[in-house]
């Protein structure tokens, strides 16, 4: 008995830096009703373009202050802007902000985004924290992530955020958390 097998080359390719962190916007910021994510758009420099469309300026303006308008992954270069429903560019908000006022912004930048609690603040050794919290879920996407049998990413909502916002808005430090959990 003769056994012939069939070779196939495995070919490994990788899911492109640019494309999870779209995906970690669409999957975060993009969940919520006021907020469209465009397609992925690549520059004639090269770079990378993410555009988020926001239902009402304050909104808008709340999400530019708050998220990070530039990543670098290696030698790949996005860049985040937020523009309202009707296309004008909107601009990060350029002004000091208290502690409170930060609480603010997360608050409208997020109220109706499916993932958003609340956000408030806490003192440590004299320096006040901003938290945004977030529910306890998993963002998943696909994303050929070798260390996950199905290929997956996976993380939690409030890692993801903190992916994807400033970590810190003057001189306050912003840390993404998740919910109390009932341990009963």
């Amino acid at each position: 008995m003769v056994v012939t097998a069939l070779r196939s080359k495995a070919q490994v390719q990788l899911v492109p830096p640019q494309f999870t962190y779209f995906n970690l916007i669409k999957y975060s910021v993009g969940k919520d009703p006021l907020v469209m994510v465009e397609p992925l758009e690549q520059l004639p420099s090269g770079d990378f373009l993410i555009t988020l469309r926001v239902r009402g300026l304050r909104k808008a303006r709340a999400l530019a202050a708050l998220l990070l308008p530039k990543k670098a992954i290696g030698t790949v270069q996005l860049k985040v802007q937020v523009r309202t429903m009707q296309g004008t560019l909107v601009k990060p908000l350029r002004r000091a902000f208290t502690p409170s006022g930060i609480v603010k912004l997360c608050q409208t930048a997020f109220r109706t985004n499916a993932l958003f609690r609340f956000a408030a603040t806490r003192k440590f050794f004299g320096l006040e924290i901003v938290y945004p919290v977030f529910k306890a879920r998993i963002i998943q996407f696909g994303n050929d992530d070798l260390s996950d049998y199905y290929g997956n990413y996976n993380n939690a909502a409030a890692f993801v955020f903190r992916e994807v916002m400033r970590p810190r808005i003057g001189r306050t430090p912003v840390s993404a958390s998740t919910v109390k959990l009932d341990r009963t």
